[in-house]
Order: C-alpha cells, then sequence, then structure tokens
C-alpha cells in the first residue's frame, strides 16, 4: 500500500467513527484550505514512521495526532447558512456533490421530456419612455420556478440561500432578454439573489435586475398617443425539446402597487407567447406586453395652451388702427416668431420621424393662423396707402386748373386797366365768385360723398373715397371669422384624434 492509500484510509476511518461519512461542501474538511497543510504535513510524517527506528514511531503518532485535530476542527466548524440545523446542511452538502449531482444536465435529461420552468415578473419601478432613443427602463425581479427530482428530499422545512457557492452548483436555465439594449445586477448591499430549494425538489430562483428595453414606438398621433412596450424572455441555448417556458399561473406580471409612470398610464399588461423558430431549433418565448396611455396634462400645459395664447395674442392687432403700422408690424412678427421657436423646441424633444405627428399637426395649424393674421394687416395697409395716394393725386391735379385760371385771370386784368379797377368789374365780381366756388370745390372733392367738383373740372371716383371705410371693414371681419376658424380647428382636430386615442 502506498503512502497516500494509507493517509487515505486513517482519514476515512476517522470519519466514519465521527459519523462524517460524506464530503461537506458548504463548510467542513473539504472547503478548509489548511487541511491542505496537515495533509502534506501527514504525508512526510508517515513517511518518516516507515523509515523505522524511535524517530519513525514518533512520526505515526504525530501523523494520528495531526488528523484527529483536522477531523475535530471539520466539526465544529459554523455552517454558512444560519437558522438551519445541521441534517439540513448535511443532506443539501449531500444532494449537490458532483457525484451525485451533474449542473450540465437538465432535470428531465433521463426521461427525454423538456424541462418546464415557470416564470414570473415583479416590477418594482418603470421609468419614464424616452421617445427619442425609443427605449424604457425598469427594476424587475425575474422568477423562475421549476421541479428538480434529483433534490427531492427529506428536509423538514424549506431552505432559502444566497450563497453564490450554492447557487453555482445548481443548474438553472438559461434565459436571456431578446429586446433588452442593457441591464445590470442588483449589488446593493449584498447580490440580489435568492435560491429556495422545497422539500419535495422544487426550486425558486430570484434574480432581481435593471434593464433597459427598446421600445418601437408609433408617434402619429403624439402627445394623444397609445404605446404599447414589449418584455421579452427567452430561452438561449435549449431548444423546446430540452427546456419550455411557461407564465406562472394566470397574474404573471405584477407591478408595485405604489408604482407611477411620469407621462403614461399603465391600461393593463398582456402576458403572451412569443416562441420563435430558428436554423438550430424552436426556442422557447415569453413575453410581457405594456398598453399604456400617455397623459395629456402636461402638454396641455407646456404646448397646447401657450401655443393657443400666442395666436390669440396676433388677433389684437385688429383693434389696432390701420395707421399703426409700427405696432401692427412688431406684434405680428413677434408672435409668428414665438410660435416658431416653440414649434422647433419641442419638436427636438422627439426623435425624428418620416411622418407627420398630432402635435406637429397643432403647431403648424397655429403658426399658419398667426402668419393669416400678418397677410391681413399687409392688405388693409396696402388699402389706407392706395387711397391716400389717389387722393393726393387728384388734389395735385386741381391745384394745377385753379392755378392755371389765376394765370389767365391776372392777364385779362391787366388788359383791362388796373388790378383795382378790374376788381370792381362784373367779370371780376364773377371771376373771384368762381374762384370762391372753385375753392369750395375743393373742399367737396375730399368729402366722400362727392364724386365731382361744382365746376365738374376735377372728377374724384368714389371707390377712392371709400377705401378707408372698405379697410376698416376687412378689420372689422377678422375680429369675428379668426376666432370663429380657430373654434371650427380644435374642434376637428380634438373629436379626430380623440377617436383614434
Amino acid at each position: 500500500m502506498s503512502v497516500k492509500e494509507e493517509i487515505l484510509s486513517v482519514k476515512l476511518y476517522g470519519r466514519q467513527k465521527l459519523g462524517k461519512t460524506e464530503p461537506l461542501l458548504l463548510g467542513g474538511l473539504d472547503n478548509n484550505t489548511s487541511s491542505l497543510g496537515f495533509e502534506e504535513m501527514s504525508i512526510g510524517l508517515l513517511g518518516r514512521g516507515r523509515a523505522g527506528g524511535p524517530a519513525g514511531v514518533f512520526a505515526v503518532r504525530v501523523f494520528f495526532l495531526l488528523n484527529a485535530v483536522v477531523v475535530a476542527r471539520s466539526l465544529r466548524m459554523p455552517s454558512r447558512s444560519r437558522g438551519y440545523t445541521s441534517p439540513d446542511l448535511r443532506q443539501l452538502d449531500f444532494l449537490l456533490h458532483p457525484s451525485v449531482y451533474d449542473r450540465r444536465q437538465t432535470p428531465t435529461a433521463d426521461t427525454g421530456e423538456a424541462t418546464r420552468v415557470d416564470i414570473e415578473f415583479y416590477i418594482r419601478s418603470f421609468s419614464s419612455v424616452n421617445p427619442v432613443d425609443m427605449d424604457y427602463s425598469v427594476d424587475v425581479s425575474l422568477r423562475q420556478r421549476w421541479a428538480e427530482a434529483r433534490l427531492n428530499n427529506t428536509l423538514r422545512r424549506p431552505i432559502d440561500t444566497h450563497d453564490p457557492m450554492v447557487v453555482k452548483l445548481l443548474w438553472k436555465p438559461e434565459v436571456y432578454f431578446p429586446n433588452a439594449k442593457h441591464g445590470d445586477f442588483q449589488y446593493v448591499t449584498v447580490p440580489n439573489v435568492l435560491v429556495r430549494i422545497q422539500p419535495n425538489g422544487t426550486i425558486l430562483y430570484i434574480l432581481r435586475m435593471k434593464l433597459t428595453f427598446s421600445c418601437m414606438m408609433d408617434l402619429s398621433t403624439f402627445p394623444l398617443d397609445h404605446q404599447t412596450c414589449s418584455m421579452e424572455v427567452a430561452s438561449f441555448a435549449k431548444t423546446t425539446r430540452e427546456l419550455y417556458l411557461n407564465w406562472y399561473h394566470d397574474n404573471p406580471v405584477k407591478l408595485y402597487r405604489q408604482l407611477h409612470l411620469l407621462q403614461f398610464d399603465v391600461n393593463f399588461v398582456a402576458a403572451t407567447n412569443c416562441s420563435h423558430s430558428f436554423l438550430a431549433g424552436n426556442y422557447s418565448c415569453l413575453q410581457a406586453v405594456f398598453h399604456l396611455q400617455r397623459n395629456l396634462a402636461y402638454h396641455l400645459v407646456q404646448s397646447y395652451l401657450p401655443s393657443s395664447l400666442i395666436v390669440v395674442v396676433s388677433w389684437v392687432s385688429f383693434w389696432l388702427d390701420a395707421d399703426a403700422v409700427a405696432s401692427r408690424v412688431i406684434l405680428g412678427v413677434t408672435t409668428l416668431f414665438t410660435v416658431c421657436s416653440e414649434s422647433a423646441a419641442f419638436g427636438n424633444k422627439l426623435s425624428t420621424v418620416s411622418y407627420v405627428k398630432a402635435l406637429d399637426v397643432w403647431m403648424g395649424s397655429c403658426t399658419v393662423f398667426v402668419f393669416l393674421a400678418m397677410v391681413e394687416f399687409t392688405l388693409v395697409n396696402y388699402i389706407g396707402r392706395h387711397r391716400r395716394r389717389l387722393l393726393f393725386r387728384s388734389s395735385a391735379e386741381g391745384q394745377e386748373k385753379l392755378e392755371a385760371r389765376e394765370r389767365s385771370d391776372s392777364i385779362r386784368s391787366t388788359a383791362v386797366g388796373t388790378p383795382e379797377m378790374a376788381g370792381n368789374t362784373p367779370l371780376d365780381a364773377g371771376d373771384s365768385g368762381a374762384a370762391g366756388t372753385g375753392g369750395s370745390a375743393s373742399v367737396l372733392r375730399e368729402s366722400p360723398n362727392t364724386e365731382k367738383s361744382a365746376e365738374g373740372n376735377v372728377e374724384v371716383p368714389l371707390a377712392w373715397l371709400n377705401e378707408a371705410e372698405r379697410a376698416k371693414r376687412i378689420d372689422r371681419n377678422s375680429r369675428v371669422v379668426f376666432p370663429l376658424l380657430f373654434l371650427v380647428f380644435n374642434l376637428g382636430y380634438w373629436v379626430y384624434y380623440q377617436a383614434l386615442r
């Protein structure tokens, strides 16, 4: 018999005497690093004892003494899982020993059937849905249950442990999240992992993670939209021949009762199946679909109400005088720039898409209403300036005719005599009356009710004199037409998009 065989026989004999025939995995001799030093020392001492002589006998005695100390220390070593008696731990050590339990093999591999794993989600937090990156983040606890016949033991109660060594020794379903962008395990303050082994061998495996999932959104009705985001979990390496996933009971996706989203309300959650077929085979997949409806209160205050007030402010120019050019221009340009800036600001907060959103329709319509108010002012201003230009032209023509008559009168008075005498003749009196009449004709010509002068020589079209009244009439009509059109647009907009919602 070799030296090592003798040592192993002595150690085995000592364990049998002390009732420790099975190896220890959660604590004991096999996991005690200091036992390696004792074994090396024992081999050396036993080698000296085989050499013979008094020194050899002493070495053999020391060898047996050291082995007895090692066995005694292994019996006094505290267990890693507190709260359970040593028989439970010894039984678990025996069940998880590599010679008895192979973690590479599925629990039902011997029967040729697929292992059924029940899945359950517990959503602790649901971060705001991001329309720019098209994703959302959740703090989720993944709960997996399966029957492990190889661990069907005689425990008095379930064993709960988060020991990484125990978790590593168990067979676990190889699942992943197909639509996850990235994820992290929770390690505060300890790794958030729990394994519960029932007396009948059923295993509950809980992992807490923070995951970010992609969510392809349809923003055509934004912000009156309804989004559908999913969370998928699937088998990574095992096909449906070896592993298939199943939802746990009727309500497998549970939400924290105080869970509130910033801009959305969770209408309901649907648990569906999403198994995939690939060239390598069929893979089991489960999908939790969240139906979210956007809360409109934020956008009513931040988008719709300010833009509506800007449109109303642009209507103030209808009550200003047509000659107040500077005031009306400043008001129109300011409101137009404001509504355009607001539209661009909200566009930067969303992802660039190739279709028109509901918010784009609203902001574009508000921009059109403000622009039409400026067009109305341009028309009124043009009519007013055209009237003044025509009146000035007609007044200039009448003035030229009066000056020509005065020159002809001065020539006739020179031919008759002195200006004083000429002024006393009846002809001069008539001319003076004519001149006076011509002066009154100038006054009458400026009256809006006069079409010709008293002499009938200077004609002023009546339409020229009614231009001011026409401009005022346009302003008065705009005060009614613009609000009425905006009200009709609001009715059509909200009825249409609420029906789509």
